[in-house]
């Protein structure tokens, strides 16, 4: 049968179009891919039950079944140095520092947990407990470190832990629960009995948070949220050390100072810095601690165990980010010029600052801030507009500038204690190092007699920072300009005794000739109340983030209280 030329075309066009929606039908649409790198990528709700591990266990099994991966890590065996991830633990297979348990574990809200420590050369300590939740109530579970301590205490206490927020959204909510013990058959000194909390200087915090008997904890206390180095103290006045991994003395808890050997004593007792956010709640434990001693009875650099009480800081809620406030204080560096009132939006920032007072920090809305001067007879000194966004820290220092004229220079405060490293991480970002204990220290130039100023250390010496700086931080300041690439001077806590000193520069000499006729300062001076130190002496400096500062005159003709000279802001509480 033949075809006509036709029925050929119509044919070869049909196979055409059958082929085409046969490719059209096989082609397959591009789906991006996505990652999530969460640790938990289930639907998980935590009941109100918390463990709050102070002994150091590492292995849970609840209800008899296993959580945790049962691994010991052995010193010499490359594989063994990486934990096996489990699904309630999956970031490292073992118990941490807390655990909120997950509802689904609880039956009828209740389990029955156990505790083991598995390490490679330390006992198996264990411990097993009941935990029930209470629907009206959330619970903490503590776990104390006394298997292998004299005197008869409970092996854990079950704690009331309170989640609503401070009635004050700017500020956080801290309490001090006193769980200290006497270390039998320990060299460690004795840090027992009442505990009260207080600020870096030592001074308390409130009378509801002093003179805590042990086993007992104080009620929560609001505070306007801060950068603090909150402190505890026994009834002698003894500061009770906070968990580090430095050498401490086992007689004194005090920080080593490693040159040398045997170390000698920094009369630093070490407290952790930290940002407690507005409406965070945090309970301030104290509790027996694994610390390293230097062992001064082997050979040089060797290291002992010996638990003495120390202080941990646990967040009671995961802890708010801070979108909505910033802080601002005021200082008065216009020589000659007293009673003056700083505004910020009209509203009067503290009281009336006298020639280098400062204000108390104040928590502001972030946006843009209008700032005003005036002296006692209502007149204008001066005014700037400066931006605060959240969780920042601003200084407005009134001063004069170069040309001697009222200026308000706002100054943004690092307090975070973050300093980026020198090495890359995997991505090609560089590590951010976390200074727990930082001596930060930055330099301004408010004198308009001294075009060129140059701060050095002991005999015109560059100061020895932890970290880098930028040379622009100390040499050439000029009047009124602010240092802002890397302007911090980072120092170490062993840091040996050294003054701070000021130069006349230029531009091609550094540091210029020493300025004799500005007092010199001691890094003791950083301290802030000596009567905190009740024994063994001051150390060299006291831990902050500070700002140093040349105001007033160095014409001859000023009066004393207007000469030039240095003058120490402390920004952390």
């Amino acid at each position: 049968m033949k075809m006509s030329k036709k029925n050929i075309q119509q044919l070869s066009v049909l196979l055409g179009m059958c082929i085409v929606m046969t490719l059209s039908a096989c082609k397959k649409e591009k789906v991006d891919f996505a990652y999530d790198n969460r640790p938990v990528t289930d639907v998980r709700k935590n009941s109100s039950l918390r463990v709050v591990n102070l002994a150091g266990f590492n292995q849970v099994l609840l209800e008899g079944d296993t959580l945790t991966n049962y691994q010991i890590i052995l010193p010499t065996d490359p594989v063994t140095t990486v934990p096996r991830a489990t699904l309630y633990f999956p970031e490292s297979g073992m118990l941490s520092s807390t655990w909120s348990v997950p509802q689904s574990l609880l039956k009828n809200g209740k389990a029955a947990m156990q505790v083991e420590t598995w390490a490679y050369n330390k006992p198996n300590d264990k411990l097993s407990l009941q935990l029930e939740e209470d629907a009206s109530q959330p619970m903490d579970y503590y776990l104390r470190p006394i298997q292998r301590f004299g005197g008869n205490v409970p092996e854990f206490v079950r704690i009331p832990r309170d989640v609503t927020a401070p009635s004050d959204p700017r500020k956080f909510k801290v309490r001090i629960l006193n769980l200290s013990q006497r270390v039998e058959n320990s060299d460690m000194e004795n840090l027992t009995g009442p505990m009260s909390l207080t600020w870096a200087d030592g001074t308390p915090v409130d009378p509801r948070t002093s003179n805590i008997p042990e086993g007992q904890y104080s009620e929560y206390v609001e505070l306007p949220y801060t950068t603090a180095q909150l402190k505890v103290l026994t009834p002698a006045g003894i500061q009770v050390p906070g968990i580090t991994n430095e050498l401490i003395f086992p007689a004194t808890s005090t920080l080593n100072m490693p040159v040398g050997w045997p170390p000698e004593d920094s009369n630093l007792t070490f407290a952790a810095f930290r940002n407690y956010a507005p409406g965070g709640v945090y309970t301030i434990v104290v509790s027996p601690y694994s610390f390293k001693i230097p062992y001064l009875n082997g050979n040089p650099g060797e290291v002992a165990d010996g638990f003495q009480d120390a202080v941990r800081i646990i967040n009671d809620i995961s802890e708010p980010l801070n979108t909505t406030y910033g802080r601002v204080q005021a200082v008065n560096a216009l020589p000659g010029v007293n009673e003056v009132s700083i505004t910020i939006n009209g509203q009067v920032m503290g009281g009336r600052l006298a020639y280098t007072a400062h204000t108390e920090y104040q928590e502001y809305i972030v946006g843009r801030q209008v700032a005003e001067a005036k002296d006692a007879n209502g007149k204008v000194l001066a005014t700037a507009e400066f931006q605060l966004d959240p969780n920042t820290n601003f200084t407005l220092w009134l001063h004069p500038d170069a040309n001697g004229r009222n200026t308000i220079t706002a100054v943004a405060n690092n307090l975070s204690s973050i300093v980026p490293g020198t090495d890359a991480t995997d991505d090609g970002t560089y590590l951010r190092n976390k200074l727990e204990l930082p001596f930060s220290i930055r330099f301004l130039n408010l004198c308009p007699d001294i075009p060129y100023l140059t701060f050095t250390t002991n005999n015109g010496q560059a100061f020895p920072s932890l970290f880098s700086y930028d040379a622009s931080a100390v040499n050439n300041l000029r009047p009124g300009v602010v240092p802002i690439v890397a302007p911090y001077v980072q120092l170490r806590y062993e840091q040996s005794a050294y003054e701070v000193m000021a130069f006349r520069s230029s531009a091609g000499v550094v540091p210029g000739a020493w300025a004799s006729d500005i007092p010199v300062l001691t890094g003791k001076e950083l301290i802030a109340r000596p009567e905190l130190y009740v024994r063994n002496g001051l150390p060299n400096h006291e831990p902050g983030i500070y700002t140093i500062a040349l105001v007033g005159s160095t014409k001859p003709s000023a009066p004393a209280g207007q000469k030039a000279k240095m003058i120490i802001l402390k920004h952390t509480k």
